[in-house]
């Protein structure tokens, strides 16, 4: 993450929101000045020794700085780590992501670590034990109607899910370490040569060995995971109910034996952006196509990204590899599929459809993502209306349902595609094979969009299908800046963007026959984005004189400066919204520390005056809406920076 002025405030923010001013003092020093010992630390903050150290131990507890003693001079350094710092704001996302795909269990114990910041297993067992002190260490957690963790058994089982899962990782002694210097140390550890040894010029093997041995310090934290994955099998693959987990519920044969009290384990929010960019992927495919095409892309996101540990590749050993998407088929997603999730709705009809084009297979990903889509000038529906194994009877299905008096088919029920009828075996069967040909078209739908949510690269069990995450967020990103320039600059500064972002550098003379625009105002519009740094201008001229007739201009967009400008103003708005509720909340401390107080904790109304009961109210709201704006920015901030 590159720090900038904003940045390093609105981190500093957050951790005195959550943790206090004396880590906050700290965390700004290292922020602004680097990397730092306990005796430059108190030069910088005007603080004692002792005050340091505490406050270190608060940071390092919450895993937000790096820290690491030097052999030699036993000297320890600390740096900060502002990913890990940002990361508090979305603290409320990652559990809310976590509930919807694992539960209830799997959140309350995510929520205990991202409390603790790290902790060992024996500490995590205690803590909850002491919560439940009349809990049985064997209750059967499906008993538990909460979903919250109740017993001993039930922790172990959801830890190995989520230890399975890579939502939790264990935490060793460099991981406290920032990866750089490791690479580094690798690196020089490599290539040194030894008194009267020649050096190694051969660079891609030396290149190998420190790839290799990068990758095994990278995997160390997935030790665990491995002998669980031995040990248990891969983690199962389970059907959600009603668009979550099944709460409270564990198997008593499945439950692991973590014989290991003094591992720690501690939140992996790499892991966790992975899952957030699926919830965002398949919000952005329901805002485009639907519904039910959404949740079916949100299952087929959930089976792709699986085995992927991290949204972006880690620049210092995957700069190099091609991003590879794992290749799932039709039954594998109608397997994982919710029964709430009804295929035969949220999809169009068509007369004409060319199945040639809607069924085309893409064995990998397109060359470029400028690549036309002649289907977007069709009808809504791409899909193609053909089935498969002869069943033939999804147009009759579709016009049934727009008529009146004909009770549509509910999810999960046993119908035969037509109307409500007693279940027989043939009909279930025939049911069965609609709602996966229905899926399969919702699939089209979603590899035949323009954002290419998915691709279509085989025929195998009804249909493989592959997601370019490159592509597909590339396009997200884009569709960001557009609705960046078109709020700040128009449609004719996003029409003028869009055309230099597709040809490249362009003339002025050229500029304004291509907007379709006159030349005053495509001249003062893109003035008024130069001064902005969306948009510059470079100056070719013709022969030595350089007058300006005799000069070429030519302008240019420049998405990379666009994004990091873009995202310090982000920043910026970020802290501005969270100093006005610091403010806010000051203004009325007398209310809100009489609410926190346990015997008016939930008779707030009973309790209060009429007066003070209004100011607290729209306290709350001025708080809800300043919180909901950080959280959209935030959203802006994982698609032009994190996914």
């Amino acid at each position: 993450m590159l720090v900038t002025k904003h940045a390093a405030e609105l981190c500093a923010l957050l951790v005195n929101d959550l943790y206090g001013e004396l880590p906050s003092r700290i965390l700004i020093a290292l922020l602004t000045k680097g990397r730092s010992s306990i005796t430059q630390l108190a030069l910088h903050t005007s603080l004692t020794q002792r005050q340091i150290r505490n406050g270190l131990g608060v940071l390092i507890q919450q895993n937000l700085i790096y820290h690491h003693t030097d052999p030699d001079s036993r000297t320890t350094t600390y740096e900060p780590n502002a990913d890990a710092c940002y990361s508090l704001v979305r603290s409320g996302k990652i559990l809310e992501a976590i509930e919807s795909q694992y539960g209830t269990s799997e959140r309350d114990l995510v929520q205990t670590l991202l409390h603790l910041g790290h902790a060992k297993i024996h500490d995590l067992v205690q803590a909850f034990e002491s919560r439940n002190p009349g809990a049985n260490g064997h209750t059967n957690g499906s008993s538990n109607s909460s979903g919250l963790i109740q017993s001993t058994d039930h922790l172990a089982a959801v830890l190995a899910r989520l230890i399975q899962a890579e939502i939790v990782e264990t935490v060793r002694p460099d991981s406290f370490r920032n990866p750089t210097d490791v690479y580094h140390e690798i690196e020089r550890d490599v290539t040194k040569t030894g008194p009267g040894e020649k050096a190694n010029k051969n660079k891609d093997e030396i290149k190998r060995q420190i790839v290799e041995r990068m990758r095994q310090f990278r995997d160390q934290k997935t030790i665990l995971k491995r002998q669980l994955d031995v040990g248990r099998g891969p983690a199962k693959r389970r059907k959600l109910e009603n668009g979550h987990r099944e709460n409270g519920f564990h198997d008593e044969e499945d439950v692991p034996r973590l014989n290991k009290p003094n591992v720690v384990v501690r939140v992996n929010h790499e892991k966790c952006l992975v899952e957030l960019r699926n919830q965002r992927l398949a919000e952005f495919a329901t805002d485009v196509l639907g519904e039910t095409t959404g949740e079916i892309y949100r299952a087929l996101l959930h089976l792709v990204t699986a085995p992927v540990s991290r949204c972006r590749p880690d620049p210092l050993i995957d700069e190099d590899m091609p991003s590879q998407s794992l290749i799932v088929t039709t039954l594998d997603v109608y397997e994982i599929l919710s029964d709430s999730v009804n295929p035969l709705m949220g999809i169009g009809k068509s007369d004409k459809i060319d199945v040639a084009s809607a069924e085309r297979i893409r064995a990998a990903p397109s060359a470029s993502d400028d690549e036309s889509d002649d289907s977007d000038s069709e009808s809504t529906y791409r899909g193609p209306e053909v089935t498969m194994n002869g069943v033939g009877h999804e147009s009759d299905l579709s016009d049934n349902e727009d008529q009146p008096g004909t009770s549509r088919p509910r999810s999960g029920s046993k119908t035969n595609g037509d109307r409500p009828s007693k279940v027989k075996f043939e009909d279930e069967e025939a049911s069965n094979e609609t709602r996966i040909e229905r899926m399969r078209q919702h699939l089209l739908l979603l590899a035949e969009s323009k954002y290419r949510f998915v691709r279509h690269c085989g025929t195998m069990s009804r249909g493989q299908w592959a997601v370019d995450f490159d592509l597909v967020m590339k396009r997200l990103r884009d569709s960001e800046l557009d609705a960046f320039i078109e709020q700040s600059y128009g449609r004719h500064g996003l029409r003028l963007t869009r055309i230099l972002r597709e040809k490249g550098k362009l003339d002025e003379k050229i500029l304004p026959s291509a907007a379709m625009m006159k030349k005053p105002d495509v001249q003062g519009k893109m003035l008024a984005m130069q001064m902005a740094g969306l948009v510059d201008v470079q100056e070719v001229p013709k022969d030595n004189s350089r007058v300006a007739n005799r000069t070429l201009f030519f302008w240019f967009f420049d998405a990379e400066r666009t994004e990091a400008q873009l995202l310090d103003s982000i920043y910026k708005t970020m802290l501005r919204c969270l100093q006005t509720l610091e403010v806010q909340r000051h203004k009325e401390r007398n209310i809100l520390s009489f609410v926190d107080r346990k015997d008016v904790q939930g008779k707030e109304e009973e309790v209060m005056t009429t007066e003070h009961y209004n100011k607290y109210n729209q306290h709350l709201e001025v708080q809800a809406k300043l919180l909901g704006q950080v959280m959209r920015l935030d959203d802006m901030v994982a698609v032009l920076r994190d996914f």
